[in-house]
């Protein structure tokens, strides 16, 4: 029987990580926002604000396993600051605009041996991403795929901000599995978060193997841990 994959995204093709010149010019789109608004605040609490916007973002993803997107987050900021705005508000627009741009002109590394894997396996399984999305954009992340090459190694793309649901949720693989075409039972799912990518296959009906590339998560309940990606090549070429 011919499997297909599905993969994460962040920390299994791509470094995690937040750069800070993209961390400096996301919070300097920001700060232009707040002064279009006419709502400026000092450093010291707008750099607070920012704190509390990514914890609450956390929040929604570990505990209400939301997908959100980056007007929400900043909508959020806007409430605590008791600014509201209409949707079609031109500031925040922009500001959401900033957030893709500055992940694509400061880009997360693409980790080592990822694109090879990637070439090998599409020429043995179909292939999915399956990812949550942070601050950035799916169609963000989809230009990371573009300049590398991978776009078209991967018949589709799932992101949690356009499902409304974020990993371990089951709609997340459900949507997966419509879109590949194929039962569940199928699938392998390949993720680096045990709690996200490892219990939500399995779940859902996937199977799962866990990346350890980027760090050792400790004991999983995947059917291999790879800790290479050479490892992972040779455990599913030899499937």
């Amino acid at each position: 029987m011919q499997f297909a994959l599905s993969l994460d995204y962040w920390d299994t093709l791509f470094d995690g990580s937040n750069l800070p010149a993209r961390l400096e010019r996301r919070q300097a789109a920001l700060r232009r926002m707040l002064r279009n608004l006419e709502c400026d605040v000092p450093d010291e609490e707008f750099h607070a604000l920012y704190r509390a916007a990514g914890a609450e973002a956390d929040r929604w993803w570990r505990e209400e396993h939301r997908g959100y997107g980056a007007n929400e987050r900043i909508r959020w900021m806007l409430a605590r600051l008791n600014v509201a705005r209409p949707p079609d508000c031109e500031h925040v627009a922009a500001a959401v605009r900033a957030v893709d741009e500055t992940l694509i002109e400061f880009p997360p590394p693409l980790l080592a041996g990822a694109k090879e894997t990637i070439g090998q396996l599409v020429t043995r399984f179909p292939l999915a991403i399956l990812s949550d999305t942070g601050f950035a954009s799916g169609a963000a992340q989809d230009t990371l795929l573009v300049r590398e090459g991978m776009l078209d190694h991967f018949t589709a793309r799932i992101y949690s901000m356009d499902i409304g649901h974020a990993k371990p949720r089951r709609e997340m693989f459900e949507a997966c599995a419509a879109a590949l075409g194929r039962p569940p039972a199928t699938i392998i799912h390949i993720g680096d978060n045990e709690r996200t990518d490892v219990r939500g296959a399995l779940d859902a009906g996937f199977r799962a193997i866990r990346l350890d590339v980027v760090r050792d998560n400790g004991p999983s309940a995947a059917e291999m841990v790879a800790r290479s990606f050479d490892e992972l090549r040779e455990y599913l070429l030899d499937e």
